[in-house]
């Protein structure tokens, strides 16, 4: 049985501004990082060189732009996300120290207890500060190397090409690794791309600490909020 299925109570784990802003980094992101490892590497002719950086430009296009209507429109959520990712208590360095209990499971098919965790995982939380602060970092360096490299120093922009390219490198096998786990964890990849919900007993699984304190009602579904109680 799916994962993802339609029957039981289900949670609302990602509201659709989040599913939007995900696309963005999805379509925004993804082409110009691959991109970024061919004009680092120029394995090919001029040409292609050429048209593989005016696909790099539109990435960053919609990188950015996706980026500035989610601060317009989702403020708030920016601020729970940054809230939510520097936040971490023994529970997170206890499940740091197992990986998440991925390796075990992968590697060896056995699995281990894994400390519960909120509405995301340590791995989770790290990721998003790489995503925060290397995200700004590579929008400020490619915009700044796009429109000044010609009149800037030439030291100045030595130095911003090294940090967009060294975060590129990192955030890029990042995203890669994130990907990867997101598909492993089939249930909460077909929550961030389809309608945000999941089924509460995966909800139960992967983020008892959320389920328990700040789980949102889905409107018709039947979810027992804290505080609440079934009847019968």
């Amino acid at each position: 049985m799916s994962q993802h299925d339609e029957h039981g109570p289900r949670v609302l784990k990602h509201p659709l501004i989040s599913r939007l802003f995900h696309w963005g980094l999805i379509l925004g992101f993804l082409p110009a990082a691959l991109t970024g490892f061919f004009i680092w590497l120029k394995p090919f002719g001029e040409n292609l060189q050429n048209v593989i950086m005016q696909i790099h430009i539109i990435g960053a296009c919609i990188l950015t732009l996706s980026c500035i209507f989610y601060t317009i429109f989702a403020l708030d959520r920016i601020v729970a996300f940054t809230r939510r990712i520097f936040s971490f208590d023994e529970r997170d360095l206890a499940w740091m120290k197992v990986c998440g209990g991925y390796p075990q499971k992968m590697l060896l098919g056995k699995t281990i207890p894994v400390p519960p965790m909120g509405k995301m995982n340590s791995g989770q939380k790290q990721m998003g500060i790489m995503m925060l602060i290397g995200g700004i970092l590579l929008i400020v360096t490619g915009w700044a190397l796009y429109a000044f490299l010609p009149v800037a120093p030439k030291a100045a922009m030595y130095w911003f090409d090294m940090v967009h390219l060294v975060v590129g490198i990192v955030l890029g096998v990042s995203v890669f690794a994130h990907i990867f786990l997101g598909i492993y964890n089939w249930g909460e990849f077909l929550c961030m791309f389809g309608d945000g919900t999941q089924p509460l007993h995966e909800a139960e699984h992967h983020n008892p600490v959320w389920v328990e304190n700040e789980i949102e009602p889905v409107k018709g579904s039947k979810i027992t909020t804290p505080g609440q109680q079934q009847p019968g």
